[in-house]
């Protein structure tokens, strides 16, 4: 059996996946493709993205079964014999083909869909908008934990509140003395090669990707990708990976893309003044997320100066630069150099030659293909 896993109402996260598809990005302990993986382990899993990825062209045959990025499945899907629509809360998420033809593009999959009547329903959340990752993190972080197995370390001179058979640690990973660990709401994963550095306090249900390195913070409730570098104090929160909040200050309910930099003291506001639904500007649009406490989404390789303050429902393209301090725009769009006064777009050879710089300080060269996509999104900085 084969699994194509493809991208859906891909336009509702942007700016987070303007460099990588939609499947790429991160909830819980996993990538959205990661997850998808596990529950298909014996399948042949094939990739459906948007042309500028160049993800070559696929051409299933047999029984095929077609998943949305949009769906984060909670269950081995039983594959049946007919062909039917997949349903998360009564809506398609995907579905199964037994007869050609088969869809070998992002475009001739609602034409597929259309044709099939049958349906299945499946457990599972449904990522809508960018802000859903929020909203479902701690669950899907929890239900990781559960699947995932590895054996508990263990552990000296650190104080663990509640069972511990909530926190895991593993091989290769160091946590230092006068750490706390606190797993009685939910479990903490701290994955191979972290660090946990002294004075740190860390609240489940939480996770610490690979190579990362958490220094005198206090993270609760939220997934740190790899080779991160955070202090001060995170809530709720998604860190895609590859950036840095090494200093005093609040990131609440928030994701946070790859390679930023969070300069001493940015903080965000995730609740409004009223206590009311916060709303957010996607695209053209702006949209209510129907959540009391939301905080900001910023886009790959943005940096913040010391002292930056940032709204609730914020919504900050890639390549952007805030300097100066002060409270920043509540929407921001790519490759923008700005104070609270002024702003200037944000030339694009300069954006590539920082990142480079960027990117090897974690060992990492960039490549051709990434470079083009920094391209072509400097073309499209203007259209969401």
């Amino acid at each position: 059996m084969k699994v194509v896993v493809y991208e859906k109402n891909f336009e509702n996260f942007f700016p987070l996946i303007n460099l990588y598809p939609q499947f790429d990005l991160r909830i819980g302990m996993k990538t959205i493709a990661e997850h998808i993986s596990y529950h298909f382990p014996d399948a042949q899993i094939i990739y459906m993205a948007r042309d500028l990825f160049k993800i070559r062209q696929i051409d299933p045959k047999g029984c095929t079964l077609y998943l949305s990025s949009q769906s984060i499945i909670t269950q081995k899907i039983a594959v049946p014999k007919e062909e039917v629509k997949l349903q998360i809360d009564g809506k398609v998420v995907g579905f199964v083909k037994h007869r050609p033809p088969f869809p070998k593009s992002i475009k001739d999959i609602d034409a597929a869909s259309r044709n099939i009547r049958g349906r299945k329903r499946i457990s599972g959340y449904l990522l809508n908008n960018l802000w859903d990752l929020i909203k479902y993190s701690q669950k899907v972080l929890t239900y990781h934990y559960k699947i995932r197995g590895g054996r508990r370390k263990k552990l000296k001179g650190i104080y663990i509140i509640g069972n511990k058979r909530n926190l895991r640690v593993a091989q290769g990973a160091v946590i230092h003395k006068y750490v706390t660990m606190d797993v009685s709401d939910g479990p903490v994963y701290i994955d191979r090669n972290a660090v946990i550095r002294p004075f740190t306090t860390i609240v489940g249900p939480c996770y610490i990707g690979p190579g990362s390195i958490i220094d005198r913070a206090k993270i609760a409730k939220s997934s740190i990708g790899p080779m991160c570098r955070i202090g001060g104090e995170v809530e709720s929160s998604i860190f895609q990976g590859y950036s840095n909040k090494y200093h005093e200050g609040f990131i609440g309910h928030s994701f946070i893309g790859e390679w930023v930099n969070l300069g001493a003291l940015t903080t965000n506001s995730d609740l409004k003044n009223s206590y009311g639904s916060v709303r957010l500007k996607i695209g053209r649009k702006e949209k209510d997320a129907g959540m009391m406490k939301l905080g900001c989404f910023i886009g790959d390789h943005t940096k913040t100066g010391i002292g930056t303050l940032i709204p609730t429902g914020a919504v900050i393209g890639s390549f952007v630069n805030f300097f100066g301090g002060g409270m920043m725009p509540r929407y921001v769009p790519c490759f923008k150099w700005l104070t609270v006064t002024k702003e200037e777009d944000y030339q694009l050879s300069k954006a590539i030659e920082t990142a480079k710089v960027v990117m090897k300080r974690r060992n990492i060269r960039m490549l051709k293909q990434y470079e083009n996509l920094i391209r072509v999104n400097h073309k499209w900085r203007n259209l969401w």
